[in-house]
């Protein structure tokens, strides 16, 4: 979408609405493609999860690691939680493979139509 508003004399895109963005997101990770996986990262976006992961191209290194984590099986994403403070929750459960009903919620914090941070809990061991 574009707005009719113009920014040094060019239209400016509109941000995308939070639940959009992370629906993109969610829909990359069956392709196992690490540079689509981090698409949807503003350039200076963090991501936690074992350590910290700072900037798009080292959320793309850390996504490049998920096929081999998760082997023949598949993240499942279930509820969906948009916050009052505008951050959006996601659980999810590997089904399949040597990671089977391995759990967590994704917290994801958004700003222009990018993920600036996303935070990764694990209800159990790490695979």
């Amino acid at each position: 979408m574009w707005t009719a508003a113009l920014a040094w004399g060019r239209l400016v895109p509109e941000a995308r609405h939070p639940r959009e963005v992370v629906e993109s997101h969610l829909s990359t990770i069956a392709t196992r493609d690490p540079e689509a996986m981090a698409a949807d990262y503003a350039s200076d976006a963090t991501l936690e999860r074992d350590r910290l992961y700072a900037g798009r191209a080292a959320i793309a290194e850390y996504f490049s690691s998920l096929p081999d984590r998760l082997g023949q099986g598949e993240v499942v994403f279930g509820r969906r939680t948009l916050r009052r403070d505008g951050r959006i929750s996601v659980e999810w459960k590997i089904a399949g493979g040597r990671a089977d009903g391995l759990s967590g919620v994704d917290t994801y914090t958004l700003a222009d139509g990018k993920i600036a941070h996303q935070v990764v809990h694990l209800d159990g061991s790490d695979f």
